[in-house]
């Protein structure tokens, strides 16, 4: 740049050292010449002043293309095409099933197999027999896996079992069950729609106890109480359906001394303990 600032200058000295002389542009290109011969840089410098004075001369006669340099409208356009065939091209991710939730209200019905034991002051009474019955209760899952819920049920059954007096010389005492049931915390751990629980509350039981005596006096002695204890169990409930749920459930009933025959020579306590395995079927409104 100083050696341009020189040619300029020396330009400028020549044109007021002789203004009557009019130089034309054509000696002063040649002078300018003549000055690049004796300096290689200085022509280097020239150049490329003389490149960007023709792009503005070019400019000027041709205002479009002024705008951007020849070739510049492709290279914008070009490129644009190009971004365009390789942006990758987003879709939605399908949308998968929903999540099953235990949430919600149900009833349902069960049935199973219990066995129980039924103790008397010098008796005992082994029990065996079927059941059925329904079950109704609600659920709330939270924390994504925890569930928890309250179940009430009722359960049908001949759960009965026999023991001689004295032998059986005397008589028999039957000790029997018609209906037990249960009101039931529920907390359990879900695999979508798979629950595993445990299950403890408060239960009872209908109680009919007889007394068949033969001799020496024939006599017969019922009584119907109701006795209450409670329960604790746990299992197993697997989703068949988005509403339908199938379970396996085992419950342990346990019941403390009754009394039984008040005000009677018979007078006495007996406790009675049921061990209880069902299956059953829920419909789940969510």
């Amino acid at each position: 740049m100083r050696l341009l600032c020189i040619t300029v200058a020396t330009v400028a000295i020549l044109g007021a050292c002789h203004p009557a002389s009019a130089q034309s542009t054509t000696e002063i290109l040649q002078r300018l010449s003549a000055l690049e011969q004796s300096n290689a840089e200085l022509k280097k410098e020239n150049a490329v002043l003389r490149d960007r004075v023709k792009r503005i001369e070019s400019a000027k006669q041709n205002p479009s293309a002024g705008a951007a340099p020849a070739g510049s409208a492709s290279y914008a356009t070009k490129p644009t095409a190009a971004y365009a065939s390789a942006s990758p091209v987003y879709k939605a991710a399908p949308m998968g099933a929903p999540l099953w939730s235990w949430t919600g209200f149900y009833v349902g019905g069960h049935g199973g197999y219990a066995q129980g034991k039924a103790t008397g002051p010098d008796l005992t009474f082994d029990q065996h027999s079927g059941f059925g019955g329904v079950q109704m209760g609600v659920n709330y899952q939270f924390w994504d896996h925890w569930v928890i819920g309250f179940e009430q049920d009722v359960s049908f059954t001949d759960l009965k079992g026999s023991a001689d007096i004295v032998g059986g010389s005397i008589g028999t005492v039957t000790f029997k069950v018609d209906a037990f049931g249960s009101f039931r915390e529920r907390v359990g751990y879900a695999w979508g729609g798979i629950l595993l629980y445990q299950t403890a509350g408060v239960a009872w039981a209908q109680a009919n106890p007889t007394i068949v005596v033969t001799a020496p006096n024939p006599e017969s002695l019922e009584d119907k109480r109701l006795m209450t204890g409670f329960a604790a169990g746990g299992g197993i409930e697997v989703a068949a359906t988005p509403n339908l749920t199938v379970k396996a459930e085992y419950l342990f009933l346990d019941f403390p001394d009754k009394n039984f025959f008040a005000g009677t020579d018979q007078r006495g306590a007996a406790d009675q303990r049921i061990h209880t395995v069902r299956v059953g079927l829920n419909w789940l409104a969510h």
